[in-house]
């Protein structure tokens, strides 16, 4: 019997013990419901501030789940690009990572920013937030913030290269470095370019004032009228075009060109009429001795003699211009011939050297607006001419330029007369004593110099009308 009562009383403690855990677990799941309740509450809450001032029309995708870490949100339109999609996700995907540990919600989305009067930022924004639970409540934990694209309030849908330059001269700044970038991707994936193939990118209009763009904080996005070897758009560096470019679309102030210390004194020498395989190569090692980087204005027909000097030229650091091929007073030609003079040596410099000119000189300083028009490059001039030419002296070649330099002097000499190359050390020694730095044409000019204007000095700039 005492048995019996003893089982009974054990049984009983087991139901009450099953019983009590049945209880407990209901009311710790009732506890964890109600915290789960409030989580998802606090999460809605959260979600409803922080795309309140949000445009809920432009708001119609959203993603949700949970990953290894944390519960995610993002949202964007359904009209939104891939790329910003793409970004989106990966901003979201580190921002998760970064919160690994903690319980935790992530919530991302496109939001714009108006800069300006022209443009407004589209920033992909991902905020982090962690659960308390001690106090059943989220704290911020700060957010991320990257710039996606920038959009034009004129042309926000569909903006245009015209939208971002002021005229043609920008115009045609911009197609010339495009026109480098097309053929040195198609380079890279033969040995060399044919003449027709270079022919193919000079002459096409592939790009024109009313190409599509997509502007991003770093680059420009060009869409191509017509495909050019299968490309059809390109990515530009946007330090490469802003002098050409409206600055106020620039949201990185890092790209800003800096131009020449005030407090110094600078000039530009450069040199005519090469490269020969003499001359030209002995005034590259004086170059190199002194450390000075000059400009280079190169006969195309030498080009086509002389390759591997041309090459020598590029490759030491030097600036190289077009200065034709065959040194005609081009006010006197026909517009074919002056074009065909522009293109072949376009094509020898950029066969010799992977580079196109995009400076030029023109023989004798003969240059009209109509003859600028055809050649669609920035004419470079000078201001001190070291009458080299005409002289057999060193001395009067030197004296000639320490005469009549002054701060932001561009120096005319010819590098295929021997006696201009062995004035060169005495004349370094006379400028730098005075004070002078030496830079090519380009630095001199903080690379701003542009097609329809002529140039011959920093502070002397000549616009064709």
């Amino acid at each position: 019997m005492e048995k019996k009562l003893l089982l009974l009383s054990i049984l009983c403690a087991l139901i009450l013990a099953l019983l009590m855990g049945v209880i407990y677990k209901y009311l710790m799941n009732q506890e964890y419901l109600k915290e789960q309740n409030n989580f998802e509450e606090q999460v809605e809450k959260i979600i409803e501030s922080e795309l309140l001032e949000q445009d809920k029309n432009q708001i119609d995708q959203s993603k949700r789940g949970d990953n290894q870490y944390n519960k995610y949100y993002m949202f964007h339109s359904k009209t939104e690009n891939k790329n910003t999609i793409n970004e989106l996700e990966a901003q979201t995907k580190a921002a998760s990572q970064q919160m690994k540990g903690f319980r935790s919600i992530i919530i991302s989305y496109v939001d714009e920013e108006k800069v300006n009067d022209t443009i407004v930022n589209r920033n992909l924004v991902t905020k982090k937030y962690i659960w308390d639970k001690k106090a059943k409540s989220f704290n911020y934990s700060g957010k991320v913030i990257e710039l996606s694209e920038i959009l034009l309030y004129k042309n926000r849908n569909e903006p245009r290269l015209k939208d971002i330059i002021n005229d043609e001269a920008d115009f045609l700044a911009i197609k010339r470095i495009v026109q480098e970038q097309v053929l040195n991707i198609h380079a890279s994936s033969k040995y060399t370019l044919d003449d027709e193939e270079i022919n193919y990118v000079l002459a096409n209009d592939f790009l024109t004032n009313n190409s599509k763009i997509t502007i991003y904080p770093n680059t420009l996005e060009v869409f191509f009228d017509k495909e050019v070897f299968g490309i059809k758009k390109m990515s530009i560096s946007i330090e490469k075009i802003l002098p050409f470019i409206n600055p106020k679309i620039v949201s990185d102030k890092d790209v800003l060109k800096k131009e020449l210390d005030t407090s110094k004194k600078y000039v530009a020498l450069t040199f005519d009429d090469g490269p020969n395989d003499t001359s030209t190569i002995k005034l590259l090692e004086k170059l190199k001795k002194e450390n000075i980087k000059a400009t280079f204005f190169v006969l195309g027909q030498m080009v086509d003699r002389n390759p591997e000097v041309a090459k020598q030229i590029v490759r030491e650091g030097h600036e190289i211009g077009s200065h034709s091929y065959t040194h005609p007073d081009l006010t006197q030609l026909h517009p074919k011939e002056i074009k065909e003079e522009v293109l072949k040596t376009d094509k020898a410099v950029f066969h010799a050297t992977g580079v196109l000119p995009k400076i030029f000189r023109p023989p004798y300083g003969a240059i009209n607006g109509s003859v600028a028009q055809i050649i669609g490059l920035p004419i470079i001039q000078w201001n001190v001419d070291s009458e080299d030419w005409k002289v057999s002296n060193k001395e009067l070649i030197v004296n000639k330029v320490v005469q009549t330099v002054e701060h932001g002097s561009i120096i005319l000499i010819h590098d295929i007369h021997e006696i201009s190359v062995d004035s060169i050390p005495d004349m370094v020694n006379h400028l730098r004593k005075n004070g002078y730095e030496f830079v090519t044409v380009s630095e001199l000019l903080s690379y701003s110099q542009k097609p329809l204007n002529q140039y011959f000095g920093i502070n002397d700039n000549r616009k064709f009308k």
